[in-house]
């Protein structure tokens, strides 16, 4: 290239920045934008999920039960690492949670727990009589890492589709084989409630992000919490993801967990 000019040369690099900036805008213009959602739906969570506690009554079961809420525990259990945080169900304050799924997901907070071998993890799902429609055992590994773990009921299971307006409890049991004074079991409620018409379009035309804040929007708890829990395993770096999980969090009281690492190893339980 030595016969171009000086002025060719600058002319050529001129160009050539120009169709540099030219390429790398839309990925600018696409962050720019990711971060205007991720701002947007940090403020669509509200601070405070429930204006009101409603009575949440579980259906007898003959076992212990915290309701999920952090900072009890059963005993010395002495594969838990952290006594201070038992398993959690990840539940609004009242314990009842609302959705519109007819198979809905269901998650709860992990501790780290050593020594697991053995042990295994029972899902018990009831009616409001408190007969037991569906149960599911996962038996663990050594070693169970901390962080958010979720359970979908599946729709092969003869299970019929939660009725709307109906009540129904979910427990995950934590159970020593060897020695049941080990076991712990956290509670939770679910209500499955008439789907708004517009809800639907809605949906369609919104981004992963815009569906959480409208999820929000109807207090549909278990539809905010597993899209934004989805979303953080997809993106766990992403800081308003984060923000706007931790805000969901703190609105039911689970602060404890909220500052938790959530999201390093743990993942859906039945995927």
């Amino acid at each position: 290239m030595a016969w171009l000019t000086r002025s060719s040369k600058f002319t050529l690099l001129t160009v050539a920045l120009a169709f540099s900036l030219a390429v790398n805008l839309p990925a600018q213009v696409q962050a720019q934008a990711s971060f205007s959602l991720g701002r947007e739906l940090i403020e669509k969570i509200p601070k405070h999920w429930e204006s009101y506690l409603s009575e949440y009554n579980p259906p007898p079961t003959g076992e212990p039960s915290d309701l999920g809420r952090p900072g009890g525990t059963r005993g010395e259990c002495y594969y838990i690492s952290d006594l201070k945080t038992p398993p959690v169900a990840l539940v609004p304050l009242s314990g009842m949670g609302k959705t519109v799924a007819e198979y809905p997901t269901f998650s709860w907070y992990m501790p780290c727990i050593v020594f697991a071998s053995g042990l295994y993890l029972n899902l018990v799902f009831k009616n409001a009589d408190g007969k037991e429609l569906y149960s599911v055992k996962y038996p663990l590994p050594d070693t169970v890492d901390p962080g958010i773990r979720s359970i979908t009921i599946p729709p092969f299971v003869n299970l019929p589709p939660l009725e709307v307006n109906q009540n129904y409890h979910w427990q995950v049991r934590l159970i020593d084989p060897g020695d049941s004074s080990n076991n712990i079991y956290i509670d939770g409620g679910v209500k499955r409630v008439e789907e708004d018409p517009n809800l639907a379009q809605l949906l369609k035309q919104a981004t992963p992000q815009q569906r959480v804040a409208i999820y929000a929007n109807d207090r549909l708890w278990y539809e905010t919490l597993t899209t934004l829990v989805e979303l953080r395993r997809q993106s766990p770096n992403d800081e308003n993801l984060k923000e706007a999980l931790h805000k969901l969090l703190t609105s039911v009281g689970l602060d404890p967990i909220a500052k938790k690492p959530l999201f390093e190893q743990a993942s859906r339980t039945n995927n």
